[in-house]
């Protein structure tokens, strides 16, 4: 298992909605379930009350899918150093596995919390990457805190929905962010990972259309690793991603960003970075076509309202 920055810390949930149960995971036996999906499973459909599933430490080698009805679950680990789920599929024509199919973790369903626990894909793309999804967050109002995404393309499939990741560490080399969500990332480490293939991309943000409200937001962050990265390309002819007060290590390629397969429209393109520190956000280098955003049009992405405009953060267990 990979070692994660110290920065993660052993959650606890605070009192912001009740659990009206909770179900223990154990591999030695001595919980409800020795599986994760297992525990999953037994959680009833069209679910309306927050049930929480505790891991215990340890590593769980399957791949563990929350379906698009099952609602109101806190899955919670013992400190993203301590509990993961491990699992090593990849995207293949072949064996009729797609990106979307491929993950780790996937998570369809909507109100679901996320705590102290690492996801990893542990196919080995240090020689030639292939799409390797360590999880995939597809469910709208999806909180994670303190986890971990380990893998080295496509990572984390910030899919569709509205997220919010605090304190998380993810890993990759290409496009190791990707995906439409409209997704607000505060206080997380974002690291490359040692390959062949360089330099990497961090984000692959595909927003396709000027009236379409995702994005993706990286609000005191740090960014470092062994090798070079671009902080993103296009996926989509109106893709969006915004660096805010965040920390960026030499590793960044000094262009910043690509246009990939969106030439053209780079003017409807909002890749932008504010108030960043550190050798790797000087601009002298940057992109012609980067934004600068206003005070007010920084505020608009940067407050938690972006995706959080009804409160259903503070309805949620906190962490």
């Amino acid at each position: 298992m990979t070692v994660l920055s110290t920065s993660l810390h052993v959650p606890v949930a605070t009192a912001a909605a009740s659990i009206a149960k909770t179900i223990v995971v154990n591999r030695s036996g001595t919980g409800d379930f020795r599986s994760v999906q297992e525990a999953i499973n037994s959680v009833p459909d069209y679910n309306n009350q927050w049930i929480k599933i505790h891991l215990a430490s340890g590593v769980y080698r399957e791949k563990v899918v929350i379906g698009a009805y099952k609602s109101y679950i806190l899955l919670e680990g013992e400190g993203a150093q301590k509990t993961s789920i491990e699992w090593g599929d990849y995207a293949s024509d072949s064996r009729g596995h797609d990106t979307a199919s491929c993950g780790t973790f996937t998570s369809y369903a909507s109100n679901i919390v996320v705590a102290g626990i690492t996801f990893k894909n542990t196919y080995d793309g240090y020689s030639h990457t292939k799409q390797a999804v360590a999880a995939l967050i597809a469910g709208d109002k999806s909180s994670l805190y303190s986890c971990g995404f380990v893998g080295y393309q496509d990572t984390l499939a910030d899919l569709f929905g509205r997220h919010y990741f605090k304190g998380c560490y993810i890993q990759g080399v290409t496009d190791f962010i990707f995906g439409l969500g409209q997704s607000i990332y505060e206080g997380c480490t974002i690291s490359t990972a040692n390959s062949v293939e360089k330099p990497g991309f961090v984000t692959a943000q595909g927003r396709g259309a000027a009236n379409d409200t995702n994005g993706f937001v990286f609000k005191r962050c740090n960014v470092t690793g062994p090798q070079a990265t671009y902080l993103g390309r296009a996926w989509g002819r109106y893709s969006r991603v915004i660096f805010y007060q965040t920390f960026m290590s030499d590793i960044i390629v000094p262009e910043g960003w690509s246009v990939w397969n969106s030439h053209g429209y780079e003017n409807e393109i909002t890749y932008a970075e504010s108030e960043c520190t550190g050798p790797g956000s000087k601009q002298s280098g940057r992109v012609r076509w980067k934004k600068t955003l206003t005070s007010d049009e920084l505020r608009k992405f940067t407050d938690i309202s972006y995706i959080d405009g009804e409160g259903w953060l503070g309805e949620q267990p906190r962490y």
